[in-house]
């Protein structure tokens, strides 16, 4: 029998933008790949990608929580608010700001609660940067913000139940 973290571990997600031929996936909880269509990274500007990069993060982050659920319900733990530490947790929980920059500091990703997503990339990325490193970068940036979500959300743990 696959145990929950071998099943957490096994989760994919691939998501695609709305209205954009730009893809990224989940996998092993923090594994990113974006990808591009065809000639899509040549005539997009900073902006439009950092719409559609926190579009996508939202829908990876959406797309993980359902798959996360349903391997939950298999089990007999309880993941919902049973008491009133439980209840400010999750509140705390919710308004964790979590930080993701690629190595190079081009792209730059926060998120608030892991709901609320913004992505700033440096004027004339795309124009200098190739779009196969953009997307190592891009991916580098959301990895280390997933990172940074779960040491702060394992920090509010130790404070509320040990």
């Amino acid at each position: 029998m696959v145990d929950l973290a071998e099943r957490l571990d096994g989760i994919r997600v691939r998501v695609r933008a709305p209205g954009a031929d730009i893809e990224a996936e989940l996998r092993q909880r923090t594994g990113i790949t974006i990808s591009f269509g065809e000639s899509v990274y040549d005539f997009i500007n900073e902006s439009a990608l950092e719409t559609v990069l926190a579009s996508l993060a939202r829908l990876l982050w959406a797309g993980w929580q359902r798959q996360y659920r349903a391997a939950i319900d298999e089990t007999d733990l309880n993941i919902d608010a049973d008491d009133l530490r439980d209840s400010n947790f999750f509140a705390d929980r919710a308004k964790i700001v979590t930080l993701g920059a690629s190595n190079d500091k081009r792209i730059t990703i926060t998120a608030v609660g892991m709901e609320n997503y913004s992505v700033q990339i440096a004027p004339g990325t795309v124009r200098e940067v190739p779009e196969d490193r953009f997307a190592v970068n891009a991916a580098e940036a959301a990895t280390k913000l997933i990172q940074d979500f779960q040491a702060k959300v394992d920090e509010l743990k130790k404070r509320y139940y040990e």
